[in-house]
C-alpha cells in the first residue's frame, strides 16, 4: 500500500516527465527527447531503488531496536546531560562496558541497503542507458543531464515541503 507521499512523488514524476516530452517534441530533437527519457528513467530508477533500500534498513532496524532497560538511566541523562554530577566509579564502570567493535559479519548485515539487488540493478540500468547512448553516437550531454537532476530534483522539493509542512 503506498503511502500519501509516494503518490505525490509518482504523479509530480509522472507531470514533469509529460512536460518533458512535450518540450522536446515542440523545441527539441529527437536526440534531445532520447537523452532525457534515457537520463530521466535512469536516475529515477537509482533514487526509488534507494530510497527503497533505506526504508528497508531502517524499519529492519526499528524491529531490531533494544527497548529501554532503566527509565532512570533516560532521566539521568536527561537531567545531566554533560554528566557533570557522575561520580567517577559509574564513569570507570560505564567505560568498561562500552559496545564491542562490529565484526565484519555485522557490519555486512547492516549494509545491506548498499549492496541491495534494487539498486545495482537501477545502476545497471544507468550504466546500459550511457553506454547506448554513447556507442550510437547520439549522447548530448546537456539533454542527459536534465533527464537526470529532474527526478532528483523532484523528490527532494517534495520531501523538503513535506518536512517544512510537518507531516514527517
Amino acid at each position: 500500500m503506498m503511502t500519501m507521499i509516494d503518490k505525490r512523488i509518482i504523479n509530480a514524476l509522472l507531470i514533469v516527465d509529460i512536460g518533458v516530452v512535450v518540450f522536446c517534441y515542440l523545441f527539441g530533437t529527437r536526440t534531445w527527447l532520447i537523452n532525457s527519457q534515457i537520463g530521466f528513467v535512469s536516475s529515477l530508477l537509482v533514487v526509488l531503488a534507494s530510497m527503497h533500500s533505506y526504508s528497508k534498513m531502517v524499519q529492519r532496524q526499528v524491529e531490531n531496536a533494544k527497548p529501554l532497560d532503566n527509565e532512570d538511566d533516560v532521566l539521568e541523562k536527561i537531567e545531566d546531560p554533560h554528566e557533570v554530577f557522575r561520580e567517577d566509579a559509574e564513569s570507570q564502570e560505564e567505560d568498561s562496558r562500552k559496545e564491542p567493535k562490529i565484526s565484519v559479519l555485522e557490519s555486512l548485515k547492516n549494509s545491506r541497503a548498499s549492496i541491495s539487488f534494487y539498486r545495482i540493478g537501477a545502476y545497471g540500468v544507468f550504466a546500459l542507458g550511457f553506454l547506448y547512448l554513447s556507442s550510437n553516437k547520439i549522447f548530448h550531454i546537456s539533454s542527459y543531464f536534465v533527464g537526470i537532476s529532474l527526478p532528483i530534483a523532484v523528490i527532494v522539493t517534495l520531501l523538503f515541503l513535506k518536512a517544512k509542512k510537518g507531516d514527517v
